[in-house]
């Protein structure tokens, strides 16, 4: 597995060299190459814990590379659901690690993580008790946590790729929201309240984070939600 991985990297390394210097002669021979690479590693059947997660976390960095193009996006949020139904789906569909003792120790890595300093964490877990979101700079989920899915009726999984208009409704999105996030992908912290109507209009904190990648590049915010407990003074009537 991790000779699969590292052929790709290297190949894809290349590939975004060609395509910065408009070679488009070995673009062309790359495009060829890395297509087979990235079958490859997608068709191989993890044999321990290590290389599932490698798998996993293959991905989860392809995601990341790719968050500014929604068509790659969308593909390798399928690539990942097809690993998630490999290996953890019904017994009829998962390999061997789908069921036993090995599936408890095993946890896939169904998303990037986050939160330091605006970097995506993957050792994060998926259990934090706020909700979390990361949003790409096309306002379309990069990731959400179980928790923010389940508030809008949808698995994680299932939100990749999706524009938050969808969720939020148009004219909340382009009256207040768009704003905000823009503010953000251009290196601000916002935190703001507002009211929802869907929580039977509880009083919901959020804030925004710059998303970088390891380059230090903007892939977008990250939205963390609170419900914000309001203090009453115990002596008032």
């Amino acid at each position: 597995m991790k000779a699969l991985i590292e052929l790709f990297w290297f190949k894809y390394s290349q590939l975004q060299h060609a395509v910065k210097t408009g070679n488009e002669k070995l673009v062309s021979m790359l495009d060829r190459e890395i297509e087979p690479a990235l079958v490859a590693i997608m068709q191989k059947e993890a044999c321990d814990t290590s290389e599932l997660r490698s798998q996993f976390r293959f991905v989860v960095d392809l995601l990341r590379e790719e968050a500014d193009d929604r068509t790659c996006v969308l593909r390798q949020a399928h690539n990942l659901k097809l690993l998630l139904d490999r290996y953890f789906g019904t017994d009829e569909t998962a390999a061997p690690f789908g069921i036993g003792p090995m599936a408890e120790a095993a946890r896939p890595v169904p998303a990037p993580r986050v939160i330091e300093d605006g970097l995506l964490n993957e050792a994060i877990l998926d259990s934090l008790p706020d909700r979390v979101a990361v949003v790409t700079t096309d306002y379309r989920y990069l990731y959400s946590n179980p928790l923010n899915a389940e508030r809008l009726a949808e698995k994680p999984i299932d939100l990749v790729g999706r524009h938050i208009a969808e969720f939020i409704g148009a004219q909340r999105f382009e009256g207040r929201v768009k704003r905000h996030l823009d503010r953000c992908f251009a290196g601000e912290v916002i935190e703001y309240d507002y009211v929802s109507p869907r929580r039977g209009n509880a009083t919901i904190r959020c804030r925004m984070t710059p998303c970088l990648s390891a380059a230090g590049n903007v892939l977008g915010a990250i939205l963390v939600l609170q419900d914000v407990l309001e203090t009453r003074d115990p002596m008032a009537a």
